[in-house]
C-alpha cells in the first residue's frame, strides 16, 4: 500500500493526489465503482446508462489511458522529487 493510497483511505483526498496522481484518481474510480455495486446489489437495479457507456469504450481505450495516467503521475511524482534536490 502506498503512501497516497492511505491518505486516501484516512479521508485525506487532497493529499493523496498530492503524493502521487495516478494512486488518488485510481482509488477515486474504485470509489465510484463501489457507489453503483452497492446500489445494484442493494436495490437490485441495474442502470441503462452503464450498458451505453460500456458498449463505447474499448479494452485498448482503457489501457492506453491508463497507461497515460500511470506516466503522468509518476512523472509529476519524478519532477517534484528532482525539484527537492535543487
Amino acid at each position: 500500500m502506498t503512501h497516497a493510497v492511505l491518505a486516501f483511505a484516512k479521508g485525506r483526498v487532497l493529499t493523496a493526489f498530492y503524493l502521487q496522481p495516478a494512486a488518488g484518481l485510481l482509488c477515486s474510480l474504485l470509489v465510484v465503482a463501489a457507489f453503483f455495486a452497492f446500489l445494484i446489489a442493494v436495490c437490485g437495479v441495474y442502470f441503462s446508462f452503464l450498458d451505453r457507456l460500456f458498449a463505447e469504450v474499448r479494452v485498448v481505450h482503457v489501457v492506453v489511458g491508463l497507461l497515460v495516467i500511470l506516466a503522468a503521475g509518476w512523472a509529476v511524482t519524478l519532477a517534484r522529487a528532482l525539484a527537492a534536490q535543487t
